[in-house]
């Protein structure tokens, strides 16, 4: 009986860790099939939370992020960089 128990709960602890690993692997290939946002959704995601006017969006050398220049209400210029992947607006 005890080895019943014992091999039960062994059986079970491994379809635990194999849901686990099928979950992981699920969402690491999300992750990868993520497409790239756009120029013109960084340019929108940047005037959303800075306000002002896109006055240029140039995508860096290596592909990963775009440089959005605009113009804050108050007559600032100021860049940001958005993350080509994630659309995160990356601290300057």
């Amino acid at each position: 009986m005890m080895l019943r128990v014992l091999l039960f709960t062994l059986f079970i602890s491994l379809i635990a860790l194999s849901t686990t690993a099928v979950a992981a692997d699920t969402q690491a290939n999300a992750q990868k099939k993520q497409k790239a946002i756009s120029s013109q959704q960084a340019a929108k995601l940047v005037k959303k939370r800075y306000g002002g006017t896109v006055l240029n969006v140039k995508k860096q050398k290596n592909n990963t992020a775009y440089k959005v220049k605009i113009v804050k209400p108050n007559g600032q210029v100021v860049s940001k960089k958005v993350n080509a992947k994630t659309g995160k607006i990356e601290k300057n």
